[in-house]
């Protein structure tokens, strides 16, 4: 029975032991206190145990100085300090200052009730510190970065530190444990940096290490944008739609793409960082494949490609014409005024219309009617970019020199197809352009003179003047190279020097408004022009 007692005993006070050391145990999170021996009130059972566990990592060190240490018997109370070789103090055994690199615990056990006033220590956990000012999350490469390097909590005596910090794989030494360098950084990515501290002391360092995200400022002049598109239809026929941009390897460059004013957007995130497509400056390529779907929702001609390059320091902007073929349908070519033109160099207009199809390069020539010669130096080149605008072309052309009779022949083309149209006969023949009527002031019952002003080709045409619906002069009307012509002196609202002028004598009988009617024409065709003039009662004579 006597052994049963002592062995419950025994496993009584170790579970007792345990659980109060458990219990008991302190984890340090003060950068720097002090800690004491416990009072008598705690030890009052007789037995007590109670630890300060310290953990830090490679940028800490532990100072721990004891001003006072009174265990003088080890069978009375002892004091533990360390973790991988703890050190055990009392009697004798005195401890007085230490530094510790690594985690250790201080361990008190008392094994009597009075524990009060046996020890006292300070302790500092001294720590590096690498700060970048101002604070922030991104940085530029090229751009000079601020660091604080600062060693905290550093006792005033006992520890000599020589500090450095360490960047761009280059190190700087420190005069001071706190002080604040610079440092550029040429490589864009994860930059590491770090700040060290050293002692005299053995295996005593302090080391923080810290990183930076850098990434390249974009701009258009380093980039060098180029972009490519192959050739694509709307309906498959050709190779699928392909936007292919390159420009000079920056880090990171998110892309976003989109297309007109459409719902068709594009993206890509960054690619992790290649050193050696950085140091050698190659060339990235990015290529916008645009689906189907795409394709169909956009329809056929020209669209703005807006693309925005951009990280997290930057962005630039990018937008260029984009393509979207398809095959071209009939091609018709009409001379908007009929078969009859003018004379070279007056021009005259042209309809051009593609049933289908966008974009398109069209050329249009004068061709001959005797053997179709193409006469390259009238040729005239235009493009339509939507399908819209390719349905309402018109353009204004000068008839040839000396051949009266021709066509205009057109050539549509675009990546994908071709087709061609020409025009009816077109007859290059006298015409007028143009009519001005001048009378000046007219009266009732006197002679008048009108002025006929008309623009027009060298040739013999028909002019007949109708006043209020009746036919009153019927002449003809000869435009020659020496024919008088209206001179500046001419107060009238057009250019003078472009028309001839006639002069007719014609005597009104009544006052009042007259409407005029002047038709120029030849067998080819005639101009018509209409006027209002108003015919003033004939003024008294100072007689009556």
């Amino acid at each position: 029975m006597k052994w049963i007692f002592l062995t419950l005993l025994i496993v009584y006070c170790n579970l007792k032991f345990n659980n109060q050391a458990i219990a008991n145990v302190v984890e340090v999170a003060e950068a720097e206190g002090e800690i004491t021996s416990p009072s008598s009130s705690e030890c009052s059972e007789g037995f007590y145990t109670k630890s300060w566990k310290f953990s830090f990592s490679t940028d800490s060190v532990l100072y721990v100085n004891f001003t006072n240490f009174n265990i003088t018997r080890c069978e009375e109370a002892t004091l533990v300090v360390g973790s991988v070789s703890p050190m055990t103090y009392c009697w004798d055994q005195t401890p007085s200052t230490f530094f510790f690199s690594e985690t250790i615990t201080i361990t008190f056990t008392s094994y009597t009730p009075h524990c009060s006033d046996l020890f006292y220590l300070i302790y500092k956990i001294v720590r590096i510190t690498v700060s970048v000012l101002p604070p922030s999350f991104n940085y530029c490469v090229g751009k000079k970065i601020t660091f604080l390097v600062d060693v905290k909590h550093v006792p005033k005596h006992g520890l000599k530190l020589l500090c450095s910090f360490t960047c761009n794989r280059e190190r700087h030494e420190l005069g001071n444990t706190t002080e604040i360098v610079s440092c550029d950084f040429k490589i864009p990515g994860r930059a590491p940096f770090s700040g060290e501290c050293e002692s005299t002391l053995p295996r005593l360092r302090l080391k923080k290490i810290g990183k930076l995200n850098l990434e390249n400022e974009l701009f258009h002049k380093n980039l060098q944008l180029r972009h490519i598109q192959t050739k694509s239809s709307r309906n498959g026929n050709a190779d699928p739609n392909d936007i292919t941009i390159s420009h000079v390897y920056l880090y990171p460059i998110s892309y976003n793409a989109s297309v007109g004013n459409s719902s068709v957007t594009i993206s890509f995130t960054p690619k992790p960082f290649d050193l050696s497509k950085y140091t050698s400056q190659s060339r990235e390529e990015i290529k916008f494949q645009l689906q189907p779907q795409q394709v169909t929702s956009l329809g056929p001609g020209q669209h703005d490609f807006h693309l925005v390059l951009q990280n997290n320091v930057s962005y630039v902007t990018y937008t260029f014409p984009i393509y979207i073929n398809e095959k071209l349908g009939t091609l018709n070519v009409t001379s908007i005024n009929g078969r009859f033109v003018g004379r070279y160099p007056h021009m005259f207009p042209v309809q051009i219309t593609l049933t289908k199809g966008a974009p398109a390069n069209i050329t249009l020539s004068i061709r001959e009617i005797t053997n179709g010669k193409l006469i390259p130096s009238e040729n005239v080149t235009i493009s339509c970019l939507s399908t819209i605008s390719c349905q309402r072309i018109q353009i204004s052309m000068k008839p040839p020199h000396y051949t009266k009779q021709f066509r205009v022949a057109a050539i549509a083309k675009n990546e994908i197809s071709f087709v061609e149209g020409i025009s009816e006969v077109i007859e290059s023949v006298t015409k007028i352009y143009d009519v001005y009527f001048d009378s000046r002031r007219v009266f009732s019952g006197m002679s008048s003179i009108l002025h006929i002003y008309v623009k027009g080709d060298v040739g013999n045409y028909d002019l007949k003047l109708f006043i209020n619906g009746t036919l009153e002069i019927n002449t003809p009307l000869v435009i020659q190279n020496k024919t008088i012509v209206a001179v500046l002196s001419d107060d009238i609202p057009i250019n003078v020097r472009q028309y001839t002028k006639f002069v007719f004598d014609h005597t009104f009988q009544t006052y009042g408004m007259y409407a005029i009617l002047a038709i120029v024409s030849n067998e080819k065709g005639n101009y018509n022009f209409t006027d209002n003039l108003l015919l003033l009662q004939k003024p008294n004579s100072p007689a009556d």
